[in-house]
């Protein structure tokens, strides 16, 4: 098959799970013989073309934050799509939501398109009400205010689509609950990781991330990984600190995501808690590294109020690091209670620094979490297993050859 993946964020340094899984389900089908090419938004210094693991990355220039660099996007991306289409007809198109990356596409005789809904923009819009306004940055406040656009633009996107993939069933029943979506015309086929990469690194010895972050080698970590937005609840984390201290003294939490105002309020917390020499903030790390980064952790915490099917939880597994975290749809289809992690309600703030203190306090405990989220992201998640199971979706709906009225 000849396939186009159209995603805003870059495959070869993604910033957030969309990124994460145009890069490696791209990666995946590539390696099974496909000819793949992705469309993405050019940053940095990176090349407008480069082959990256036998996937073409083309990459159209698109700069400032997302509210205003999707539009350019678009505009860009539908030139690049045409010029790439008058080589040869794509079988398969496939879109990624929230970040609507397929919507400047358009025009007569469309391939069929592939929309992956990885969270909805209704969803991600009641997480931004429920933050205060000083707290948002200059794209939530645009978002907010171009809520009934995005909204609008997410309908159609879905009624044009040949054919929808939903990364979890919480979402698929969002989906058909929130919109009336026709359950039929959704498939739900999960995120994936690589299981080979997280769990080697786990072996590996981690001294020296921890004497870069300043960390001593019998400290028990809780690590957060992931961007900081206020949905994400990672103050929570901050405010169980003073509890996990009472029986933990040598606990400490570091918090990996890039920084932004979300960022300096978790500094506050920290401070007015006397938490500063408890509480590290790492910004933003290469994709690269991320490994090492879960393989000196004793717990990874996430105590999100609203996710889809979180990249962090299975990496976290798949490097053996007990997880703790919130009980929402999405999270509940990873772990099962006290087999394969610990779940809280959101913003329980007691019982989350009791199930953290749980782990650090019972390694019987953390070895079985362990063990078996390591054997479940092994049996179900590796991106062969998923890559297998997209491409068996992608070339049904290509089979059928259904153009799009773009």
């Amino acid at each position: 098959m000849k396939i186009c993946l159209m995603s805003q964020e870059d495959v070869v340094k993604p910033q957030g799970g969309t990124g994460t899984y145009v890069r490696n389900i791209s990666m995946v089908l590539a390696a099974r013989g496909h000819e793949v090419h992705a469309i993405t938004r050019r940053r940095e210094n990176a090349p407008a073309f480069e082959v990256v693991e036998k996937v073409q990355v083309h990459r159209v220039e698109a700069p400032g934050p997302p509210v205003l660099y999707s539009p350019l996007y678009f505009q860009q991306s539908k030139r690049k799509f045409q010029e790439l289409s008058a080589r040869g007809r794509f079988d398969v198109v496939q879109g990624n939501m929230p970040m609507m990356s397929s919507w400047g596409l358009s025009g007569r005789d469309m391939p069929p398109i592939i929309e992956t809904i990885h969270c909805t923009v209704r969803e991600e819009l009641k997480a931004l009400a429920k933050t205060s306004m000083g707290r948002l940055n200059l794209n939530e406040v645009l978002a907010q205010a171009l809520a009934s656009v995005w909204q609008t633009r997410e309908r159609k996107l879905l009624d044009r689509a040949s054919h929808v993939i939903s990364v979890s069933q919480g979402l698929k029943h969002e989906l058909i609950e929130q919109y009336g979506y026709p359950g039929g015309k959704i498939e739900v086929i999960p995120n994936g990781v690589d299981y080979v990469r997280f769990s080697k690194d786990a072996s590996i010895n981690t001294s020296a991330v921890r004497d870069a972050l300043g960390i001593d080698p019998n400290e028990r970590v809780i690590l957060y990984l992931g961007r900081l937005m206020e949905r994400k609840r990672v103050i929570d984390l901050v405010k169980a600190m003073p509890q996990i201290l009472q029986k933990i003294p040598n606990a400490r939490l570091v918090v990996v995501g890039k920084r932004n105002s979300n960022a300096e309020h978790i500094e506050q917390t920290a401070r007015e808690l006397f938490l500063d020499a408890k509480v590290t903030m790492v910004d933003h790390v290469p994709y690269q590294e991320v490994p090492s980064y879960y393989a000196m952790a004793d717990v990874y915490a996430l105590p999100s109020s609203y996710e889809g099917f979180p990249f962090t939880i299975l990496e976290a597994m798949a490097a053996g690091t007990p997880v703790v975290a919130s009980n929402i749809p999405g999270i509940d289809e990873q772990i099962v209670p006290f087999e394969t992690g610990l779940l809280h309600p959101v913003g329980d703030i007691d019982m989350i620094a009791s199930h953290i203190v749980q782990l650090l306090e019972g390694p019987s405990l953390a070895i079985k979490l362990s063990a078996a989220g390591k054997r479940l992201v092994e049996e179900k998640y590796d991106w062969g297993i998923i890559g297998e199971m997209t491409e068996k979706a992608f070339k049904r709906v290509a089979a059928q050859g259904e153009m799009v009225a773009a």
